[in-house]
């Protein structure tokens, strides 16, 4: 069943719903690599370069502080998980998201910025609380 969003065309709901699906899974990325456990090429494609050094450095860090541990056993519950994503568009071409991730011991929000570069959006910016 989908829902309707008022006052939008079915193609608009689309792009948002796409906006949010990209959101959450570069939040999760982005979560991902601070934490260590994901490395940060995996995601080049689709973050600016000046942010994404921004993020190595501080994924390097964390990890001079507090050294990763490997997961016991196979199959374990994800790091981060994502959660209910709320997109704000700016403009045609720019979209800020919030997105709400689980992790095993926190939830938090993560906002970002997305803006669309070429055929594709790019993350621009990216804050956790």
């Amino acid at each position: 069943m989908s829902a309707r969003v008022s006052g939008h065309d079915d193609e608009s709901v689309d792009e948002r719903q796409r906006i949010a699906a990209t959101a959450a899974s570069l939040a999760v990325a982005c979560l991902e690599v601070l934490a260590g456990v994901r490395r940060s090429d995996t995601i080049a494609r689709w973050v600016d370069p000046e942010l994404l050094a921004k993020i190595d450095h501080r994924a390097q860090l964390r990890a001079e502080v507090a050294p990763r541990h490997p997961a016991s056993g196979l199959g374990a519950q994800p790091a981060v998980q994502p959660g209910r994503a709320h997109v704000c568009q700016v403009s045609p071409g720019i979209a800020e998201v919030t997105v709400i991730v689980r992790s095993p011991n926190r939830i938090r929000a993560v906002a970002v910025r997305l803006e669309l570069l070429t055929t594709r959006w790019t993350l621009t910016a990216l804050q956790t609380m």
